[in-house]
């Protein structure tokens, strides 16, 4: 079992090219950078467009979150003042995201202690039910209720959140992405 994962982890370090810096490269090829910004943008810096994001994306789902980055843009038809521009906006593209993401952890995080103390109240009124009414029937329905919001609380700070701050490491690994422009022509 250990040999097998030894082999994987080698076989997973060996197919991703690196920079200088140990960096994981993403090699990116440019023809046509007419659609590279969206029409649309929250600030007056522009962002990538969806389908930039999306080869991003895509181009970096079996690297581990944790790993620095290199997109490497190769084109002819990028000039200098585009090249910041582009850097930019995929900067402030990942900022967008990863601001989205930290408030979608925090209202994860208040929906399930709001979940769990909803869940222990339950519990109580369960105790009054089985032990002041004698009515076992509902007592077993409330307590029943109460272990769902229980799970509930659980599976949101336990499960959901973990996808969330799986995807800010990604994101701040985007963030930190050096980008470089090569000319196709130079290759």
């Amino acid at each position: 079992m250990f040999q097998n994962k030894a082999n994987k982890d080698v076989l997973l370090k060996q197919q991703y090219k690196r920079d200088n810096e140990n960096r994981i490269v993403i090699d990116m090829t440019v023809k046509d950078d007419s659609d590279f910004l969206s029409v649309f943008s929250q600030s007056d810096t522009p962002v990538i467009s969806s389908e930039v994001a999306e080869f991003i994306e895509n181009s970096t789902n079996s690297i581990l979150p944790k790993e620095q980055l290199t997109l490497r843009i190769h084109s002819d038809c990028i000039d200098d003042i585009e090249k910041e521009l582009y850097k930019a906006s995929i900067k402030e593209y990942y900022s967008e995201k990863c601001i989205a993401n930290a408030r979608e952890l925090k209202r994860n995080n208040i929906v399930s202690l709001l979940l769990f103390l909803t869940g222990v109240l339950v519990l109580a009124i369960q105790m009054i039910f089985e032990y002041r009414l004698s009515s076992l029937i509902w007592a077993e329905v409330i307590d029943i209720a109460a272990w769902v919001f229980l799970w509930e609380a659980v599976d949101i700070r336990v499960f959901g959140n973990r996808s969330l701050r799986l995807k800010n490491k990604r994101y701040l690994s985007y963030l930190s992405m050096k980008i470089e422009y090569v000319d196709i022509t130079k290759k």
